[in-house]
């Protein structure tokens, strides 16, 4: 038998906070006569009573305090009897040493595991968070979150883009933590953009969303079909409607260039695809498009763009060369 699992257990039980199966396991405890006198002492010590009501967060400088008081008290009352200060002596040293591995106990709940989601260049990953909120990775992004979320809040940190579907939870707020921003959400959809040295963005489709630049503290509060974009360069936020379906419909693996250069065309090609682009021509990259393309093959979108805009290419390896 183990003593760490007993007082875990025994203070689980004393504080109301143990399952059937927990109690089953005490009962097998007890029948040692030495665990029944240590669960005994836990008992007359009023261990219990230092708990809070999520038993792992134990007090043991309230418990000292309190069994101090009580040694007074007896003091007091004058109660001399070698047995009983024998027992008081004995109850604190116990609380001692139950707070102390307590407390070793309480670090190692309190140590936080991480899982870390990938999307590689050429895919895009849907992936479950320990809450149930959804969440799809774009091309080459990343999405660090822990094992299981905290009591009070529920963090994530991105790297990239992010489409979010958060379950919602008004006790636990749900954190998106990308660059020098933090995006809080009670439950909602949005979309978290930072996978450029230029912008920074947000859209919001559903819900409501609180955007803040931790480095500023500026603040912006965005609704359904809204957005802010951060310009890194000239470090301002402009808040403004857009489309969030058009805009978000990335996640349902549809393409689209929605009046941007062809070179932006041609970096979220790269991405999308795990391919490199070259191409010289200023007065071609710097012409605008407009297209959509639902879970197209990289043939058929370079052979529209050729249609459009009267580029021609080569494909080398895994390099477009565009002429």
């Amino acid at each position: 038998m183990n003593d760490d699992t007993f007082y875990e257990i025994a203070l689980k039980n004393l504080a109301n906070e143990a399952s059937a199966k927990d109690k089953a396991l005490l009962e097998r405890y007890l029948q040692d006569t030495s665990y029944e006198a240590k669960y005994k002492a836990l008992q007359n010590a009023q261990v219990y009573n230092t708990l809070s009501p999520v038993y792992n967060e134990f007090n043991l400088k309230r418990g000292l305090e309190k069994l101090r008081k009580k040694i007074k008290e007896d003091e007091k009352r004058k109660f001399l009897i070698n047995k009983k200060a024998l027992a008081i002596a004995a109850s604190f040293a116990l609380l001692l040493s139950v707070g102390l591995w307590f407390n070793k106990l309480y670090v190692s709940k309190t140590a936080v595991n991480y899982i870390v989601a990938s999307s590689l260049k050429g895919q895009r990953t849907q992936i479950m968070l320990p809450d149930s909120s959804t969440v799809f990775l774009n091309a080459g992004a990343q999405l660090r979150y822990p094992e299981k979320f905290s009591t009070k809040q529920r963090e994530v940190f991105l790297t990239g883009e992010a489409f979010f579907k958060v379950k919602r939870n008004e006790s636990k707020p749900f954190m998106v933590n990308s660059g020098n921003f933090k995006t809080t959400v009670l439950g909602t959809s949005f979309n978290v953009n930072n996978t450029n040295a230029t912008n920074f963005s947000v859209v919001v489709k559903t819900g409501k969303v609180k955007v803040e630049n931790t480095k500023t503290n500026n603040q912006f509060i965005l609704v359904k079909n809204t957005q802010v974009v951060f310009n890194k360069a000239l470090n301002t936020l402009e808040k403004s409607g857009i489309n969030a379906d058009y805009a978000t419909n990335w996640h349902k693996n549809i393409l689209q260039f929605n009046a941007i250069t062809l070179q932006e065309a041609f970096s979220k090609i790269e991405t999308w695809y795990n391919v490199s682009i070259k191409c010289d021509s200023k007065t071609l990259l710097n012409k605008k498009i407009r297209a959509v393309y639902n879970n197209k093959p990289l043939e058929e979108v370079l052979k529209s763009l050729e249609f459009m805009v009267g580029l021609q290419y080569t494909i080398e390896h895994n390099t477009i060369i565009i002429k």
